[in-house]
């Protein structure tokens, strides 16, 4: 069962042409079965699929045709065999109407877009956090957003009174999730942010 469209998404979704919307949705439902755990963002005004703090696609209507894009300009040249049906640029791929990215290419796609972020890559030094992010997972923070908060100095929510609430929303990897549920969580323990 396909997850319901987060409300900031709707009306991206909901501005296309018919039937680019069907391709784009279900386009949407296949990476969401490769990603399951990917967070749905906006990003350069389209829906997008964000894994371990990097967007790894994104989808566009366009007139004559839906755009997927690897937000990556060194994913689809190592698919020239699979794309020779398809128009494409360095960036994206032209996706007839109609006719959505099969699941399998979808899969070797996002697949080759993660192995070039730094986490992936090993640029990230993980134990670093694992030893330190015990309460932000304690709450369901994702990784990402824990080592935003870590890499600041923001190791429980008391710290969080040092800073504003502009600067929290400007961490690293800080999203609509993580942000929603630490901001719950100060209120439930009345703690607040730095009014400067």
């Amino acid at each position: 069962m396909v997850r319901a469209l987060p409300k900031n998404l709707k009306k991206h979704y909901l501005k296309s042409p018919v039937q680019q919307r069907k391709t784009m949705l279900e386009m949407r439902k296949r990476i969401l079965q490769i990603i399951p755990s990917a967070e749905e963002v906006v990003s350069y005004g389209m829906p997008a699929f964000k894994y371990r703090g990097n967007i790894v696609a994104g989808l566009l209507s366009n007139k004559n045709h839906v755009g997927f894009y690897p937000f990556s300009g060194s994913v689809l040249h190592l698919f020239k065999k699979e794309l020779i049906d398809f128009k494409h640029t360095k960036s994206a791929i032209h996706v007839p109407i109609d006719k959505p990215l099969s699941k399998t290419l979808l899969a070797k796609l996002i697949k080759a877009r993660i192995s070039q972020c730094p986490v992936k890559q090993g640029k990230v030094n993980l134990s670093k956090y694992e030893k330190i992010d015990g309460y932000w997972k304690s709450i369901s923070i994702a990784a990402p957003a824990r080592r935003g908060l870590i890499d600041n100095r923001i190791l429980t929510l008391r710290d969080l009174k040092k800073i504003s609430k502009q600067e929290f929303l400007k961490i690293h990897a800080m999203g609509p999730s993580a942000a929603k549920i630490i901001t719950a969580e100060m209120r439930r323990k009345r703690v607040r942010f730095n009014g400067k």
